[in-house]
């Protein structure tokens, strides 16, 4: 039997915010580690899904070493985010009123 291709899925902060690298891609930033990790969960389920033996990895602190935060046939489902949805101000929406 063959074993699975491992793809990690590194959740980063930058000084512009969060993001998710894997294989040499950058995901666009996230505005916190919240969402960077559902993002990246949900991206490492569908590798899984694929085939991949896939994680997501994060880092605590710069000085830390990275620590396995979900994995794909290990952990039931990807994490839901925590935050609220973020709305346009009136002012920017379609619908609003002026």
């Amino acid at each position: 039997m063959l074993e699975k291709t491992k793809l990690a899925f590194f959740v980063i902060e930058t000084r512009a915010g969060w993001t998710v690298r894997v294989d040499g891609f950058v995901y666009p930033l996230c505005a916190s580690l919240t969402d960077a990790v559902v993002r990246a969960t949900r991206e490492a389920q569908a590798a899984g899904r694929l085939g991949f033996a896939s994680v997501v990895l994060t880092r605590p602190t710069s000085d830390r070493p990275y620590e396995i935060r979900w994995m794909y046939g290990r952990d039931a489902c990807p994490p839901v985010a925590l935050e609220e949805p973020r709305h346009a101000p009136p002012s920017l929406r379609s619908d609003a009123r002026h």
